[in-house]
């Protein structure tokens, strides 16, 4: 298979590119000409006009007369960098399993910057309108100069013929099938917007994700040290804070995001990150979405008790058995999540603040003691027995370690309250998830532990709750249950 690889916007599409690569198609022998279509992610803006699915639809009108097969695939917009090259040869290989080599596939390019990226990879390049680099002489209009004559057209953009001279059949038909002419013009006459429609340069847009998780910097210190560079794969991203502080460590590696919500999904691609490398899929997290053998790192952050709690135990074996498959030799799986005692089984009682609420009313006003009555009436997953007591001169629940634990971790949810009465954290213990993953094939990496958040036992859990113990018929403290784990398994 000989490819042609003809990176670009391309917002129009001319009549010289067709017989240019027509003519290789016929006297070259190629076999298939890709479109990697750039700032695929952005419209609406003078530097990129059209909307990608317009491109597409022009490409394919484009490409029915070429004497070859023709792929399409869209490449998100990143700023400068200089392994662009290296960014859209992944992209494709991310989005179709492509493998695009300096051996199998020819550049076709007029862009000098773009061909001297490319040439430090060693590819050849055919250079369409370009005559000599260094000068900057062309032997026919670009599509950008062809766009800007229809700009100088005006509102009578359809009736004159200077820019249909250049523009190949395929970009005609379909600007004057959805008005682009129209909408370029209007953007062009915009002087407010920059050309990325944006009022000001400066802005950092990525404050608004720092502040939809607080945490996440001690949620990447516990997990850095356990990544293995190369291939890392975020299950279940998020608003993609977490994949901003790994794109910034690991500047050398992939960075794959995976987040099935739509919400989630589109507010990652708007980001900015560190490292051109950074790719989201929106897809379940539980298919298995990568080859054998070919991931280094997968990060489960926060996700794996909500693929419990919603579906069940069965899916969670089955995503941790894909994962060990999809992991290289070597390869880790990362969990940070929530995880329940060692001893869940054991009687505890608990003394519950009653003064720091209300006894009745909405959940946002109940006390201590009143949601935890509460919490046993919504509970989803098995019912919390308890029993009331009075041991000297304190009033006490009576129940299991198990059983508290979840109330515990989720009597300060009251924004979320009716989900989070859905959801188990403490299924397994640590020792469990720990047996679960050995009997999969991992091999458990030193460092992985459960652990107690001196922030959430601090101010959480002592002004509300106290955990004790009866011993010879008195009663003893007792330290809170772990509120997280970090558990790293191994492939073998």
């Amino acid at each position: 298979m000989v490819n042609i690889l003809f990176p670009g916007r391309h917002h129009i599409l001319t009549k010289y590119q067709f017989d240019y690569l027509n003519t290789l198609a016929k006297n070259k022998k190629i076999d298939q000409v890709i479109f990697a279509v750039t700032s695929s992610n952005h419209e609406n803006t003078r530097r990129n006009p059209i909307p990608f699915y317009l491109r597409v639809l022009a490409i394919d009108k484009f490409s029915k007369d070429l004497n070859c097969k023709v792929k399409i695939y869209p490449i998100p917009d990143i700023k400068y960098t200089n392994e662009f090259a290296e960014y859209i040869i992944r992209q494709i290989y991310y989005q179709g399993g492509e493998k695009i080599t300096a051996k199998n596939t020819m550049l076709a390019c007029s862009t000098p910057s773009v061909i001297a990226l490319f040439k430090k990879l060693k590819f050849r390049n055919y250079p369409v309108e370009l005559i000599e680099g260094k000068k900057e002489r062309y032997c026919a209009l670009r599509p950008f100069e062809i766009v800007n004559l229809l700009v100088r057209a005006g509102n009578n953009w359809r009736k004159i013929n200077e820019w249909k001279k250049y523009a190949h059949s395929s970009s005609i038909d379909v600007y004057l099938q959805y008005n682009v002419g129209d909408l370029i013009i209007e953007l062009f006459n915009d002087s407010i917007l920059n050309p990325d429609a944006e009022f000001t340069d400066t802005r950092d847009y990525n404050t608004y994700a720092q502040a939809m998780d607080n945490i996440i910097h001690i949620k990447f210190n516990d997990i850095k040290p356990f990544v293995v560079e190369g291939k890392i794969v975020d299950v279940g991203c998020s608003t993609g804070s977490l994949i901003r502080l790994l794109a910034e460590e690991f500047k050398e590696s992939d960075i794959i995001g995976i987040e099935g919500t739509r919400k989630f999904y589109e507010f990652c691609k708007l980001q900015e990150y560190k490292n051109p490398f950074v790719f989201f899929y929106r897809k379940n997290i539980l298919d298995k979405n990568f080859s054998d053998n070919s991931i280094n790192t997968f990060i489960c952050s926060s996700v794996l008790h909500e693929v419990y709690s919603y579906i069940g135990k069965d899916a969670l074996s089955n995503f941790l058995k894909n994962t060990y498959k999809q992991l290289s030799h070597k390869g880790r799986l990362i969990i940070r999540d929530v995880v329940g005692p060692e001893n869940g089984n054991a009687i505890i009682y608990m003394k519950l603040n009653n003064k720091d609420g209300k006894n009745n009313g909405n959940i946002k006003v109940l006390s201590t003691y009143s949601k935890f009555m509460k919490f046993t009436d919504d509970f989803i997953p098995r019912k919390i027995k308890y029993e009331k007591v009075n041991i000297g001169n304190k009033k006490l629940m009576k129940l299991k370690l198990a059983d508290a634990y979840e109330y515990l971790s989720k009597m300060t949810y009251v924004d979320n309250w009716k989900s989070e009465m859905h959801e188990e954290f403490g299924f397994y213990s640590f020792s469990q998830w720990a047996k679960a993953l050995i009997k999969i094939g991992y091999n458990i990496v030193p460092g992985s532990k459960p652990f107690s958040s001196s922030y959430i036992t601090e101010n959480v859990y002592k002004p509300r709750v106290k955990l004790y113990e009866l011993k010879n018929k008195k009663l003893e403290q007792i330290e809170y249950p772990p509120t997280n784990m970090i558990l790293v398994g191994e492939k073998n």
